[in-house]
């Protein structure tokens, strides 16, 4: 872990401390790491609902229920056709949670 032996202090107003407390809060963030990666250029992503989570969760078990539908294929070019459909819907769901969760550069 990096060693922070440097101490830096300075002054907002209360609408910015304000701002401050509900950004880092609705990114599930410390004040002190949601600034850390404000000056690193990034844009902390505000951590998503139940309902997110859920559908993830959805996406997941169809994926799992077209491995079974593969495994009980008659043919192996079947399977393997099935288990691609599967791997598809997996990368899907990846796609979509790298999308929303990791925090973009502001500077690209």
């Amino acid at each position: 872990m990096m060693r922070r032996d440097i101490k830096k202090s300075f002054w907002v107003n209360s609408e910015e401390d304000r701002d401050i407390k509900a950004k880092s809060q609705a990114a599930g963030l410390t004040e002190a790491e949601f600034l850390r990666q404000r000056v690193k250029g990034y844009h902390p992503v505000v951590t998503p609902d139940e309902v997110f989570w859920q559908a993830m969760e959805s996406i997941r078990e169809f994926a799992d229920k077209i491995d079974e539908v593969a495994m009980n294929a008659d043919n192996k070019a079947d399977m393997i056709a099935i288990m691609a459909e599967a791997m598809r819907w997996r990368a899907f769901q990846n796609g979509i949670e790298q999308e929303i969760l990791i925090p973009k550069r502001g500077d690209r």
